[in-house]
């Protein structure tokens, strides 16, 4: 009887092991899916904002000015709603490695 509970135990642990990785593998592509997002968003951002920074301001805007192809207020609408694009992935990001924030902060501040 003490063979098939330890045969019985092993199995589970087994079946427990091979849970937690498959785990720890989805959340490891969620994070990295987060990642390249906010990448991509804030290269985006970055780019549009010196864009809209270099922008000509006044009279001159009306003159059809160009960045890489894109007028003012395309600059404009694209900074804006990828900045507010970024809120929920910057905060899925927090969440996801709250643990690994909190080890740092330790880190930092003894």
């Amino acid at each position: 009887m003490s063979t098939m509970n330890n045969q019985i135990t092993v199995e589970l642990n087994g079946l427990a092991a091979k849970a937690t990785s498959a785990k720890a593998g989805s959340t490891g592509k969620t994070k990295a899916i987060i990642s390249m997002m906010l990448a991509l968003f804030g290269i985006i951002v970055t780019v549009t904002g010196l864009g809209l920074m270099a922008a000509p301001h006044g009279p001159a805007a009306a003159q059809g000015w160009t960045f890489l192809g894109m007028s003012g207020r395309v600059m404009k609408d694209l900074h804006i709603w990828l900045g507010f694009g970024m809120v929920l992935p910057v905060m899925a990001h927090m969440v996801l490695n709250f643990k690994m924030f909190m080890g740092e902060c330790k880190q930092l501040f003894r």
